[in-house]
């Protein structure tokens, strides 16, 4: 291990063991869920995993971006230990950065060995899909997505791989789902809601429904179900998510893990870090 490494271990190890005496409250939900367990990330694990989060059973993957410091990667973690086992710490190829200022990954979807990550520039008017390679988590194709359509940028994406489509959705107001074909990344349609949703972070698919995460800045974030038939809107579960510095719900993903967990968000807490926390529904 080389110098650079050996302190980012100490200050890593550090900060866990130092937070760890902080006590700011349990996070709290509503009845429909019930909060398993919780991994807890710092330093440079979590520059990685503040923004969007998907499984394919196996490994999670996360996405990070810190735009004042140009960090835009992806991680690799494998699903039981949370370890680490693959990271690309500039997952936006230089191309879209030099063409369009791109700086941000967000809400992050796998299907069929690869990951479908939402990627916005700073003036939001170059909304793409960049998929990834699973295994290297390396940039393999790119499609520009209508920014008619999204004017705030493009927050997240979620595969819907049974009835072929992406969505997506803009982020601070929108009563509308944009769902594009998931060969070519076509506008295909648009999701009208039943009403309207707010501060979309993350969304998956799983068993027909949409899942969304609504980070709400009163601090009661929750997790919406979206009939994508219909575009009826439901809310799961509410969540308090506490902290000294503030806490922003992030990214989604839902499927079934051996522990009886379904559904898994990202929670960047600023006094911290990222916590990954994992809910089953309850009985």
């Amino acid at each position: 291990m080389g110098f650079f490494e050996s302190i980012l271990a100490f200050l890593t190890a550090f900060c866990m063991i130092f937070t760890g005496f902080m006590d700011y409250g349990t996070p709290k939900s509503s009845k429909e869920v019930e909060l398993v367990k919780e991994e807890k990330m710092v330093l440079d694990a979590a520059m990685y995993a503040g923004q969007g989060i998907t499984t394919d059973g196996e490994y999670y993957y996360t996405s990070g971006s810190l735009v004042g410091i140009g960090v835009a990667g992806l991680a690799k973690w494998d699903a039981e230990t949370f370890e680490q086992v693959a990271v690309n710490k500039k997952a936006i190829p230089q191309k879209y950065i030099d063409a369009h200022d791109s700086d941000h990954i967000g809400g992050i979807s796998y299907y069929n060995g690869k990951i479908y990550g939402a990627v916005e520039n700073a003036n939001e008017d170059v909304n793409l899909i960049i998929t990834y390679d699973c295994e290297t988590l390396e940039a393999l194709d790119s499609y520009v997505v209508r920014t008619d359509l999204l004017t705030d940028g493009i927050p997240w994406c979620a595969v819907d791989a049974d009835n072929g489509y992406l969505y997506c959705s803009p982020f601070n107001e929108t009563d509308y789902i944009v769902a594009c074909d998931l060969e070519t990344m076509e506008f295909s349609h648009i999701i009208e809601l039943s009403e309207t949703v707010y501060r979309i972070q993350g969304g998956e698919v799983y068993d027909g429904v949409l899942y969304l995460s609504n980070d709400d800045k009163t601090g009661d974030d929750k997790i919406l179900t979206v009939d994508v038939a219909t575009g009826e809107v439901n809310t799961l579960c509410s969540r308090s998510l506490p902290s000294l510095a503030g806490n922003e719900a992030e990214g989604v993903t839902v499927f079934p893990m051996d522990d009886g967990t379904l559904i898994h968000v990202l929670d960047y807490d600023k006094t911290v870090g990222v916590y990954v926390r994992h809910y089953k529904l309850a009985e």
